[in-house]
């Protein structure tokens, strides 16, 4: 294994990486760093790399160039280009998204593709497919017009007298 890459089914041994910078049976690394990652059956705190591949594991942050998880999940995910099947994302930051049959708490990316997934919040140019979101940029515009109108009137209603 190179420095380069992280693979976290090739393991050893009993803190969470050995001298080669490979994953140990049963822990958690805390930081991975690598030209590749991949993390399958395992997971990582934090994951910087030029591509990140996450098989029924996860990563608590990762940056990268490209992210692909397959039943897995992400917190905090940012990418040039973010690939997700059958997994979840708290927070997905991408120039483009690609999600099927999964769920993100929040997508801000230019493009968005997708295929029946659940958001609570899309910020996106263009989204081609089906997706269900909580809170679309319409609804998010209007309750930040009824927010700042409400927040203006008790100003006004309640500032103190001189």
């Amino acid at each position: 294994m190179s420095p380069d890459s992280f693979d976290s089914q090739n393991t050893d041994a009993s803190t969470s990486l050995d001298e080669e910078g490979r994953a140990r049976p049963g822990a958690i690394p805390e930081n991975v760093s690598a030209d590749v990652v991949h993390i399958e059956y395992g997971g990582a705190q934090s994951v910087e790399a030029n591509t990140i591949t996450i098989n029924q594991g996860g990563a608590q942050t990762a940056r990268a160039e490209r992210i692909h998880v397959e039943s897995g999940g992400i917190g905090q995910a940012n990418a040039d280009d973010i690939t997700v099947a059958m997994g979840g994302i708290g927070i997905a930051q991408a120039r483009r998204v690609d999600i099927k049959d999964s769920q993100v708490g929040a997508i801000a990316a230019d493009v968005v593709d997708a295929s029946n997934i659940k958001t609570g919040f899309l910020f996106a140019h263009k989204i081609n497919g089906d997706v269900h979101t909580v809170v679309s940029q319409k609804t998010a515009a209007i309750l930040g017009l009824a927010a700042g109108l409400t927040l203006g009137i008790f100003t006004l209603l309640f500032r103190p007298r001189r």
